[in-house]
């Protein structure tokens, strides 16, 4: 799938299983403050325009006009390095306790990319983890949450 695209070869890693994950016929749709499923991670979620949602913890971004955001929640089953990968261009809040947003790792993102337009990599402890989306140009997103290999 990587050779249809020349910009989905040029992310800094591979946004392959993100693709695969994204075209799957039985991706979960998820409304906004759901949880991700356990295993797969990825799901297409719907959003809600910015000034109707009240995010749990306050983004670092403001919200633009007519713009869409959401959040799900999702459990990391061990420490590690967790690559999260959006279908659109949108902003992104981690936060693992509640209160303070992470910051990425490293990011890569390309336009060009049909399905990937972003992909973060975090390090993330076992726990729950609140994945806030804001900024999205569009009323759905999909995203996935993979760990590291």
């Amino acid at each position: 799938m990587a050779e249809d695209a020349p910009a989905c070869a040029s992310f800094a890693w591979s946004v392959a299983r993100d693709r695969a994950a994204f075209a799957a016929p039985d991706l979960p749709v998820l409304a906004s403050g759901s949880t991700l499923p356990a295993g797969t991670g990825a799901a297409q979620v719907a959003l809600k325009p910015a000034a109707d949602v009240a995010l749990p913890v306050q983004s670092e971004r403001t919200a633009k006009p007519g713009t869409f955001a959401g959040f799900v929640t999702a459990a990391v089953p061990s420490a590690g390095t967790y690559q999260l990968t959006l279908s659109d261009d949108a902003w992104i809040d981690v936060s693992q306790d509640g209160r303070t947003t992470l910051k990425p790792e490293r990011i890569s993102g390309k336009a060009g990319c049909p399905e990937v337009r972003k992909s973060l990599r975090f390090a993330l402890g076992p726990g729950p983890i609140t994945i806030e989306i804001g900024r999205a140009p569009n009323p759905q997103i999909k995203l996935d949450l993979l760990s590291v290999e």
